[in-house]
């Protein structure tokens, strides 16, 4: 794991007209790593190899950078960068899990019941508005889902009424 002083010098000594094998022997590093690496650097800046905390990215999110690759057409890589990842190995993973669990990044792609058992169960007020809040987070993140896929499907329509032309 290359440290934030590492990535700052192999940035450098490509700059400064080092070639990328020299780099890749002294660091360790795969060169096409260290490709993406200069590439990233060069859209955002050096601030963007800064050590930050974990990200947490909401569904919706995903859905539009995969949506990048799979209906526009955009590398992994160029997205990924764009976006400003540390590796285009993260949204590489987002999209094979998209893909292998039928277009969809939901665990459970059918809707749970469980939440209208468990108002029913439990009469207290503030387990009621407790319930009332999860269903309208849960039909709010259904929404989103819901809107997501028919952007795709008119997209893929498009694509596909194109093709024909």
């Amino acid at each position: 794991m290359l440290t934030y002083e590492n990535k700052i010098e192999i940035y450098t000594r490509r700059k400064t007209g080092e070639t990328i094998n020299s780099i890749s022997s002294r660091f360790k590093v795969h060169k096409s790593d260290i490709k993406y690496l200069i590439r990233l650097i060069d859209y955002h800046g050096l601030e963007i190899v800064k050590p930050t905390k974990r990200k947490i990215y909401l569904d919706e999110f995903k859905e539009q950078a995969i949506n990048r690759i799979l209906v526009d057409g955009d590398s992994i890589k160029s997205v990924a960068i764009e976006l400003g990842f540390s590796s285009d190995s993260i949204l590489s993973n987002w999209v094979k899990y998209y893909l292998k669990n039928g277009n969809t990044l939901k665990k459970d792609n059918k809707r749970s019941f469980s939440m209208k058992k468990t108002i029913k169960a439990t009469n207290t007020p503030k387990s009621i508005e407790k319930n009332v809040k999860e269903e309208n987070l849960y039909l709010k993140e259904e929404i989103l889902y819901l809107k997501a896929e028919n952007e795709y499907l008119k997209k893929l329509k498009a694509l596909a009424q194109n093709s024909k032309k």
